[in-house]
Parts: structure tokens; sequence; C-alpha cells
């Protein structure tokens, strides 16, 4: 952020540092008053690049700008990604498939066990969201 030059926009009053520019999109991010952390935005380049609009804000999430970023430049698509309710639900449908699926090849396996890890490093609150889930849900009893 320190090294990062200004973002000239008319109209824009904060003092927001250009981080990336890409494909029409903007990722801009300041650091709050009082050291209270960072905000950070996105936005669509307007009037020949001399303002910006339709903006995105993340409180001290620098993760989901970029990730907003690189979807709105145009660097990945949005049906690339997963939202982290579909990857809490594709490991609790993993660890169904290794407790009551039939035997799994080892290539199977690994692969398995590389998704669930990579889950587990996405969605930080995994354990929590899976908790939660199993709460909510009616226990039957055969």
């Amino acid at each position: 952020m320190e090294n990062a030059s200004p973002l000239r926009a008319s109209g824009l009053h904060e003092d927001f540092r250009l981080l990336a520019d890409f494909g029409g999109a903007v990722l801009a991010g300041r650091e709050r008053e009082n050291g209270r952390g960072y905000q950070f935005v996105t936005w669509v380049w307007v009037y020949e690049r001399q303002g910006v609009c339709h903006g995105h804000y993340f409180e001290d999430d620098f993760q989901s700008a970029k990730q907003d970023f690189a979807v709105r430049s145009g660097l990945i698509s949005k049906a690339q990604l997963f939202s982290t309710e579909q990857l809490t639900e594709l490991y609790r449908a993993t660890d169904f498939l290794l407790e009551e699926g039939p035997e799994l090849e080892e290539k199977q396996l690994k692969a398995i066990q590389e998704a669930r890890t990579k889950i587990e490093y996405t969605v930080l609150d995994l354990q929590t969201r899976l908790e939660q889930t199993q709460i909510q849900e009616p226990q039957m009893n055969l």
C-alpha cells in the first residue's frame, strides 16, 4: 500500500491507492484513520478513464477484493469460482463418500484428499460451518 501510486479519478475524495488496473476494472485500497485497518474497493472505469463507478467495498478483506477484481476485470470467469457454502457442501460430500462410499482407487483417493486440503485452507471457518449445518439438520433415528 505504501508504494502504490494514488488513484486519480474525478469525484474521488478519499486517498485511495491504485493496487491493480486491468480490463476496465480497478482495485484500490486505503488505510483507515488511526490505524484501524484497511478498506479495499473495486471500481469500473468511466468517462474515458477519468472517473470510477459501481464500487464494491471490502473492509479488511483483501482476498475477497482481489477475487472480485479478477472477475470484474475478466481475468477469471465467475463460473470458475466456488462459494464458501458450495465448498463446505463439497467437503461434507467427500466425508460421506470416504465413510460410506465404495472403495476408491489410489488416484481417486489422492484427488479427494488434495481437494479436501484445499477446501480446509480456503474456508477458514470450515469446522464451524460443518457443525452449524449438522445442528440445523434434523436427526433421524432408525
